[in-house]
């Protein structure tokens, strides 16, 4: 008997429903492997592979193209066929194939037939330098730029020797450190020949303030007539030397030898420097080597490996692309870029995922610090990018993006023409205990607002569902997405706002005009609001550091500063200027602690070599010798946490108030298609005593909390706290 024709209608099409949904997860699922694969190699090519053509390409342009050539791929036959064509006229000695690639298979590529008239050249990245981008950050090529150094070598001089004499010798030098230093034992010595490390025969490989003799053990090479002495010194430090001299032991017994030439700079065998580093681990260059490839799987049956290290003469680096056709690829990409297709939009953003989390991966270095990784995290931007229609819908994937990694300078910026200006209302609010209080009203027309009331709704959503909505969308600690979530907390595009205001149990609706452009920072230490600077009370003295003309007003007084029984510094705020200058009343010897450290970045993507510096300041008359103490909160950042960092480190003074912003150190810019810019902070920042401030921020010594009653009495209850200790 026969199936009735109108009963097998549902089951076909339930069968293509199925059989479409199937087919348009899997072309999905194809699309993330093909931009994952694409944006692992765009990263570790543009930053570690040396080529000339790599330092030359316009990276933008090539990110658009290479995402439009790489999407369409049917599969990972398809998709590795075009990452070897897009490879191919910047980085022909990158190997990419579907099986993994032996070491030997590369180096055949990358060797020339005579090794010996090239120089090697790799990249040395102080963190990323990126386009518009801070000039903190250096990325340079050895034998193409020159590399700045954290050190300076002062040639001493040449010793000269029989030729007949080799065998052991024993290297001994007196060395006193600065007298004036705050820390006498923060400085290590160590000598070497090249790059081998003499044995150290002394009791210590510490520096102090007294003059102490080191011995130092090493061999001659047969035949060797000069030793070359350097002396090798970190920027800002001081040291003495003195009576420097070898003892060679051979068969015809001990010699004694001074340094007394003058330097000849002669190829000697043997080149002994005396290093003086703040390190004991005592990093040396290593030597480039060819055989530096990274291996990576960028996909589940796609292996590349990346030369980070090539031979190269003064013109060209090995293999050498044809000029030809370098310059017509470089033509190509960028007239993709203008030509502007219908796909330009989704490229365009996937182009942006690709530049921004590329970037990231290497140069972001608080990944410990967050809840994520570079793999999690692009599944999670390419999930929402994929179904982003337009660019404010990237705008807020982007912001989620940021809020992942907990860095209160990572901010995104979007300059379209279809941004969004919001505007707002000038009054503060303050959160305790989940409620949100009215803490002061900052435009005069609107002192009919209850200070101390409590808001409990926002345009008809409640007060703690639209914090929740603002916090969301901010990167940072708590206490600094608190901050910004109360800054925009009445932030919108209509005319007014509608509040319900309780204030003592009483509920009033009020409908606020929006007159005010939405802030992107107010300090908590508005002027009007505290202190004019100068003499307190009592013989107390306060300045709002966060002020105008600071430094002009503390030394204009600094003769009454130096017998005052307590100054207050108040760092709820931003500088508007340098105010580092104070900390030379409060040092009594000077200082040299490294807290603020740029990452040395390698293909492994460890992170775990700094380049590390500091303000190397000493003391300067007159010494404070009162109570000093300085005011924190959650708005203190950056620079602000400079600041505390160096009084929490330090014990300069004690510090009264609220946890910082936890977000310190030189900011990046990462610049996109579409008018986006992505801010992250590039640097890794600690107190000055090494311990950690991002993240948990700088806890201070006093901690206060706000109280209802004290918002409603229009008390500042963190200098209340300041003036009762300074009193004390």
């Amino acid at each position: 008997m026969g199936m009735n024709p109108n009963r097998l209608k549902p089951f076909f099409v339930l069968l293509l429903i199925l059989t479409y949904s199937i087919t348009s997860a899997q072309t999905l699922k194809q699309k993330e492997r093909n931009l994952k694969a694409f944006s692992e190699l765009y990263g570790y090519v543009r930053f570690f592979h040396p080529s000339d053509e790599v330092a030359k390409l316009n990276w933008y342009f090539f990110s658009l193209y290479g995402v439009h050539q790489v999407m369409s791929a049917q599969n990972d036959q398809q998709l590795i066929r075009e990452l070897k064509a897009l490879m191919l006229a910047i980085a022909p000695s990158v190997v990419i194939d579907s099986v993994p690639i032996a070491k030997h298979r590369v180096l055949s590529k990358i060797i020339p037939e005579k090794p010996s008239e090239y120089q090697l050249v790799n990249w040395v990245h102080r963190g990323l330098a990126l386009p518009n981008g801070s000039p903190l950050y250096k990325s340079q090529r050895n034998n193409r730029d020159t590399i700045a150094l954290n050190y300076i070598d002062y040639p001493v001089s040449t010793l000269k020797l029989d030729e007949t004499i080799h065998g052991r010798y024993e290297f001994t030098v007196e060395v006193t450190g600065d007298e004036t230093d705050c820390n006498q034992n923060n400085l290590f010595i160590a000598a070497f020949d090249g790059t081998e490390q003499l044995k150290n025969k002394s009791n210590t490989n510490r520096i102090t303030g007294k003059t102490i003799r080191y011995r130092f053990q090493g061999n001659l090479p047969k035949g060797g007539k000069n030793v070359n002495f350097t002396l090798r010194l970190p920027k800002h430090r001081i040291v003495r030397i003195n009576r420097p001299n070898i003892q060679v032991f051979s068969g015809e017994g001990k010699k004694t030898f001074d340094f007394e030439a003058p330097l000849e700079g002669s190829n000697a065998p043997v080149n002994i420097v005396l290093s003086i580093a703040e390190d004991k681990r005592f990093y040396f260059t290593k030597p480039a080597s060819i055989s530096a490839i990274t291996s990576i799987k960028p996909g589940e049956n796609i292996y590349a490996s990346i030369p980070g290290t090539l031979y190269a003469t003064k013109t060209a680096t090995y293999p050498k692309v044809d000029s030809v056709s370098f310059i017509a690829f470089q033509k190509k990409i960028k007239d993709y870029w203008s030509k502007k297709p219908k796909e330009y939009a989704q490229e365009a953003r996937l182009a942006n995922l690709v530049i921004t989390l590329s970037v990231l991966k290497f140069a972001f270095p608080y990944w410990e610090d967050t809840k994520t990784n570079p793999e999690k995290l692009f599944s999670f931007l390419f999930a929402r990018t994929i179904k982003d229609n337009n660019n404010q819908d990237f705008l807020t994937s982007l912001r989620l993006m940021s809020a992942k990694l907990n860095d209160g300078h990572m901010g995104i910026s979007y300059a379209g023409s279809d941004r969004i200006e919001e505007q707002s209302v000038n009054i503060e609010t303050e959160m305790i205990d989940r409620k949100i209080y009215v803490k002061r009203v900052l435009d005069s027309s609107l002192t009919y607002i209850p200070v101390g009331s409590i808001i409990d709704s926002i345009d008809g959503e409640s007060a703690q569902k639209t914090f929740d909505s603002k916090f969301r969308l901010i990167s940072g600690s708590p206490q600094w997405r608190s901050y910004k979530s109360l800054l925009a907390l009445f932030d919108g595009l209509s005319d007014s706002v509608k509040l319900i205001i309780n204030n003592n149990g009483v509920r009033t609706a009020f409908k606020i005009p929006r007159l005010s452009p939405a802030q992107e920072y107010r300090p908590i230490a508005l002027p009007g609001y505290v202190p004019k600077d100068g003499l307190l009370s009592d013989d107390i003295y306060y300045f709002n550091l966060a002020g105008d003309s600071v430094m002009k007003n503390i030394n204009a007084s600094l003769s009454r500063l130096a017998h005052a029984k307590s100054i207050i510094f108040d760092m709820r705020g931003y500088p508007k200027e340098s105010v580092s200058g104070i900390f030379g009343h409060l040092l009594q010897c000077s200082e040299h602690t490294k807290w603020l450290h740029v990452p040395k970045l390698s293909p492994g993507n460890h992170r775990k070599d700094f380049e590390s510096m500091g303000w190397n300041l000493g003391p300067k008359p007159p010494y404070f010798n009162g109570k000093i103490i300085f005011l924190s909160d959650a708005c203190s950042q950056s620079q602000s946490e400079s600041i505390l960092g160096y009084v929490k480190g330090l014990k300069l003074g004690t510090i009264i108030g609220k946890a910082t912003s936890g977000t310190n150190g030189e900011v990046q810019d990462i610049n996109l298609f579409e008018n986006f810019r992505v801010f992250f902070t590039g640097t890794k920042v600690t107190n000055a005593d090494g311990t950690k401030s991002h993240y948990k921020g700088i806890i201070p010594d006093i901690v206060v909390r706000s109280t209802p009653a004290g918002l409603k009495e229009g008390r500042d209850e963190v200098l209340d706290k300041a003036l009762a200790f300074a009193r004390n």
